[in-house]
């Protein structure tokens, strides 16, 4: 359906050529004495009907059928434009050219004789309006002469016209094939995020613009969003129970578009099957021999990427390769960066990672971003002192909250990189009041 509508809205571009020659012959007949108005009764409806069909090819984008009628009207002020110029000595005959070729652009062959009727018409109508007799041998030589030409012109324009259009459309229906195996993309890497399958939630934020995933496990509360800047993106973030606690991965890979979400995608499928291993280091080693081809290279886009493996005790071990955009804030405000000084997957330089330990205690928050959240402040280095502000303002620590205020941040600060985050908070432990009342009791006997 887009096809004729392209059509249809040229209709007074390919207009204005037409009327701008008929001003132009208005302008000449005023000013060259040897190109007199030989009859002004037909010079002036030319000049009122090529008026009417401008007039209707501004509105032809909105009534398929007034292409048609537009054209008809330009071969009658022509006509009416060569009876009242000097009929066959008239200089601008070869204006029928013009209607000639946009017709025979139309689909359909049958539009190639409605060009050939419209050119007879404009040959022939001084001989209809004026009072001199039938056309002569040399006028119709010259009709014969002008219809083989013209015709001529019409099938070559007609023929390239439908390549034209034949081209556009098979590029169109390519065009969507692609849009289509990036939708398909997009769904299947929606997919690999934290689902209710595993005991996550979902939730849409205020905006509309991301989803917010949640998910509780004992004392640890965790949260999660992924904006890619495209249908598909290099960024993801997972978590996954394990036998003692949670695990927790961001990452960030080189690009963006399908075939960043493609190794994206292969990162995080192996470090799930990584799930056994206790070591976050090993867990790095298996994703990058998943981004290892047979003969030993890397693939050409390389990872950064933070994983942790938090207790239920509150204990913390995480490695990073390269990614050093991941932070402890502390219960009392502190803020403790998680540094490494180990390269990313896939640089195939020195695949080594160590893993590092820490503590997280009651109230404290483990919060990891990609470098997009780098451009919702400016680009600026201490955006770390940043987040770890907005996360202060929360006053119960609630991760989801966190995550929701940088999705709100993302979707009205102009970025052109994707933007992940992950939040783990570690809540304190409540105890019942009556057991709290028993412990009081034993202290005071």
């Amino acid at each position: 359906m887009s096809r004729p509508t392209s059509i249809f809205d040229s209709a007074l571009v390919r207009q204005a050529p037409i009327s701008g020659l008929v001003g132009l012959a208005v302008l000449l007949t005023t000013v060259v004495p040897d190109m007199p108005v030989t009859g002004s009764a037909a010079f002036l409806a030319s000049i009122v009907v090529v008026a009417v069909a401008t007039l209707f090819a501004a509105f032809a984008p909105h009534a398929a059928a007034l292409v048609p009628v537009v054209l008809v009207l330009d071969f009658v002020a022509l006509a009416l434009l060569r009876s009242g110029t000097g009929a066959g000595a008239s200089v601008f005959t070869s204006m029928v050219v013009l209607p000639v070729v946009w017709w025979a652009s139309l689909p359909r062959r049958r539009t190639i004789v409605f060009a050939m009727a419209g050119v007879v018409g404009v040959i022939l109508a001084p001989f209809v309006l004026m009072p001199d007799g039938a056309p002569g041998v040399s006028e119709l030589v010259r009709l014969g002469t002008t219809l083989i030409v013209f015709g001529s012109v019409a099938a070559v324009v007609h023929e390239l016209a439908g390549r034209a259009r034949a081209s556009v459309e098979a590029a169109e229906e390519r065009e969507q094939q692609v849009r289509t195996e990036i939708e398909r993309a997009a769904v299947v890497q929606r997919s690999l995020l934290p689902s209710s399958a595993d005991g996550s939630t979902i939730s849409s934020t205020p905006f509309g613009s991301a989803a917010v995933h949640t998910r509780s496990l004992g004392t640890l509360q965790v949260a999660g969003t992924c904006l890619p800047a495209k249908s598909v993106g290099g960024d993801f973030f997972d978590w996954y129970p394990t036998d003692d606690g949670l695990a927790l991965s961001l990452g960030d890979v080189m690009g963006k578009g399908v075939g960043a979400g493609l190794i994206a995608a292969a990162v995080r499928t192996t470090l799930r099957s990584a799930r056994a291993v206790d070591d976050p280091s090993m867990a790095l080693h298996r994703a990058s021999d998943g981004l290892t081809a047979e003969d030993g290279r890397s693939v050409v886009a390389f990872t950064t990427l933070f994983h942790a493996r938090l207790g239920s005790d509150g204990s913390m071990r995480w490695a990073d390769a390269g990614h050093g955009l991941a932070f402890v804030l502390r219960a009392d405000g502190g803020v403790e960066r998680l540094r490494s000084s180990d390269l990313p997957l896939g640089l195939g330089i020195r695949d080594e990672w160590r893993t590092s330990t820490g503590t997280l205690d009651p109230g404290d928050m483990l919060i990891a971003f990609s470098d997009g959240v780098l451009d919702l402040f400016g680009g600026r280095d201490d955006a770390i002192d940043a987040v770890a502000a907005l996360a202060r303002g929360e006053a119960d620590r609630d991760p989801a909250a966190l995550v929701t205020v940088l999705a709100q941040r993302a979707d009205a600060v102009v970025h052109d990189d994707d933007v992940t985050v992950v939040a783990l908070c570690r809540q304190p432990v409540t105890v019942p009041a009556a057991v709290d009342a028993d412990a009081g009791l034993a202290r005071s006997v």
